[in-house]
């Protein structure tokens, strides 16, 4: 008989707390192809952002949103992070939201973005991300 003790348990207790709390919380990454904007008066839209898979994010709701895009140097925008219910107006070009919290995490994200003044030119906004930290929906 093998009996097993001191750092071995407590490697096994420490992986199993981990495993749950791997299990409770989690986050997904989603990027965007770039976007040209062209006009002040109408927001370009980005495609979707989801999760990689359905599975990561099913019965977890939204705990944090960062996002981050990239203007050209000298360049400013109008920009926005939506849903399917809103959009919320993005301070900079990265940064950290909580607005969204207790949305389903499997909700479509997207970018909108327009020009703040009509005698800029067009721009191109590249390296549109999104990272969205989830948990398990608490019930009371």
């Amino acid at each position: 008989m093998i009996r097993r003790t001191g750092p071995w348990l407590a490697g096994v207790a420490l992986c199993a707390v981990w495993m749950g709390i791997a299990h409770a919380a989690g986050s997904w990454v989603a990027s965007a192809p770039s976007l040209l904007v062209t006009m002040d008066d109408r927001p370009s839209s980005s495609a979707a952002l989801l999760p990689p898979s359905p599975e990561l994010a099913r019965g977890q709701v939204m705990r944090r949103v960062g996002w981050q895009y990239q203007p050209p140097a000298g360049s400013e925008v109008n920009a926005w992070l939506c849903h399917p219910g809103g959009c919320i107006p993005l301070p900079g070009p990265r940064g950290q939201t909580d607005v969204m919290a207790g949305l389903p995490a499997d909700t479509p994200l997207y970018f909108q973005f327009s020009l703040q003044d009509r005698r800029q030119r067009a721009t191109t906004l590249q390296g549109l991300q999104v990272i969205v930290d989830h948990e398990h929906l608490q019930r009371p």
